[in-house]
């Protein structure tokens, strides 16, 4: 029986080479650090983490506005023993990586970031407002192989999901133009100063006590997470709120079904939410279920799962 492979020749069960991007070496094996690489003719900045010895198969995660952050250390050791070095990429926009328009551009300069780096085989996991981007390099890159999309929108109205209610009109006047996304980022901003980042994540977690449960497990991690989200441009605030909430024409019927992956959502969701869910899962021919705990951090909240699923699946 042949062994299945790749565009580049290589086997699809062989063990990933290094990181051609890496520049801190041995101490990723024990350490999360962040890290930026100049990518693509454009030289564009691209920040990074990575976490594991070289050799690991790419286990590759898209953050979300609301946690623009990486997995926790723990997730990480344990996918080291499964297996899968851990990286975190910061999309354009956020942090040190670069600004660019569009889902379209943000999926190609990370596919340059893969083809520069060297790796292949890659576990792609696309989280809440990246996952547009996850739509994108599943269907184009050819080292993208398997991909998880968790807390995924799809194309549907869910502003009657978000609690509490005062978010709906901050997030809606975003949309409408520039200024009002300056003044949306600015109203969260002004309540994260007057109160606390905690407070704030608390605030829209309410749903879901395994939501809440993280927030305050790894409060530190939120506030790291809120200190670099909260200081996006407001085009890019702007655009992430187009890509949550208004529908996007990449998703065309059976867009996904030539393409490994599952999408997952978290458990302790609204039936509303979940008919949803479902529906355009179907609709885009992409595998479905659900994560034990959590809504928004499911995917973090039940990291052991989701790295089980990870390993029987992709």
């Amino acid at each position: 029986m042949s062994t299945a492979r790749n565009d580049t020749g290589r086997s699809l069960t062989e063990p990933a080479q290094g990181n051609l991007l890496d520049t801190v070496g041995e101490r990723k094996r024990v350490l999360r650090i962040w890290q930026t690489a100049r990518v693509g003719p454009a030289t564009r900045n691209l920040e990074f983490m990575q976490f594991g010895r070289d050799g690991l198969r790419p286990l590759v995660f898209l953050h979300s506005i609301e946690y623009a952050s990486a997995p926790s250390w723990g997730f990480c050791v344990d996918a080291a023993h499964a297996g899968f070095g851990t990286f975190a990429i910061r999309r354009p926009g956020f942090g040190a990586s670069d600004r660019v328009d569009g889902a379209d551009a943000q999926a190609r300069l990370i596919d340059t970031f893969l083809e520069e780096a060297g790796l292949e085989n890659v576990i792609l996991v696309a989280v809440g407002s990246s996952c547009p981007v996850g739509y994108r390099l599943a269907a184009t890159s050819p080292r993208v192989t398997y991909t998880v999309y968790i807390n995924c929108v799809f194309n549907r109205d869910i502003l009657e999901e978000f609690r509490p209610q005062w978010l709906a009109p901050i997030f809606v006047q975003a949309l409408q133009n520039p200024a009002g996304a300056r003044l949306s980022l600015e109203a969260l901003k002004q309540v994260a100063r007057t109160r606390s980042p905690g407070w704030l994540y608390e605030s829209f977690l309410q749903k879901s006590p395994g939501d809440l449960t993280f927030v305050r497990t790894y409060l530190r991690d939120i506030e790291a997470a809120w200190e670099t989200g909260s200081r996006i441009h407001p085009d890019t605030f702007q655009e992430e709120m187009r890509w949550s909430l208004q529908d996007d024409d990449f998703l065309t019927d059976g867009l996904l079904r030539s393409f490994r992956g599952i999408a997952l959502s978290g458990a302790e969701t609204t039936d509303t939410w979940k008919a949803g869910f479902e529906a355009e899962a179907k609709r885009i021919g992409v595998p479905f279920g659900y994560l034990p705990s959590g809504d928004i951090f499911a995917a973090y909240r039940c990291a052991g799962e989701l790295l089980d699923i990870i390993r029987e699946c992709g």
